[in-house]
Formats: structure tokens, sequence, C-alpha cells
């Protein structure tokens, strides 16, 4: 069984504070992430090894955009993304069905504050 049946993929948008290399300006980047949340439950016609590599699954993002453009007028120059790293363990959460999403989100980044 392969690994991408274990997990729900979905490609979302966040907000990083990044610094251009070229002239040092900082601002506020849309960085692209793969994410990749484990599923609930098992699936479908799975044997010992694959309910075995299921358990140890875990929740992840993986970086997408490696090179951003500069939002400077005057250097508009593209840099890479060295100071983010690429991927991501995510913690995996019990959240009950119908919560709303910013819940969730808490939940799952529990470190930054949303808004």
């Amino acid at each position: 069984m392969d690994e991408r049946e274990f997990f729900e993929e979905r490609t979302e948008q966040k907000v990083h504070m990044l610094t251009c290399p070229h002239c040092g300006q900082e601002g506020e980047y849309q960085v692209s992430w793969l994410v990749r949340r484990k599923r609930a439950q098992v699936p479908r016609g799975a044997d010992e090894r694959d309910r075995a590599r299921f358990a140890k699954a875990q929740s992840y993002m993986v970086r997408r955009d490696d090179v951003l453009g500069c939002k400077n007028i005057r250097c508009r120059k593209r840099f890479e993304v060295t100071s983010l790293q690429s991927v991501a363990e995510l913690q995996d959460t019990v959240v009950k069905h119908g919560a709303d999403r910013a819940e969730r989100l808490r939940a799952a980044f529990g470190r930054r504050p949303l808004g």
C-alpha cells in the first residue's frame, strides 16, 4: 500500500516574515505548503505491515516554494528561502466533527495566534 493513502493532501498558504538578502528589507511573504494530515482510520485492504506503518505515520507539511521575489519595488530580486525548514511535523489532535476552522488551526499550529 502506498504511503499517500494514509494521508489527506491539501495545499495551504501561510504568511512568514522573511528578509531579502539583497536589500535587507523585511516583509510578509505568502509561502505555499503541502499539508499531509493523517487519516482517522486505516485504509481498506491494509495488511498487518500496512497497519504498523499507519500507526507510526504522523501529519506533516512540506514547503513548496523554494524561491520568492522581493517585495521592495527597487529590488524585486529573487531569493532562496533558507530561513524556513522544508519539512515540519504537525501535532495530531482529536478535533470533534463540526468544530470551526479556527479551533482546528489553533490546535494544529498552536504557537501562533490567528488573525
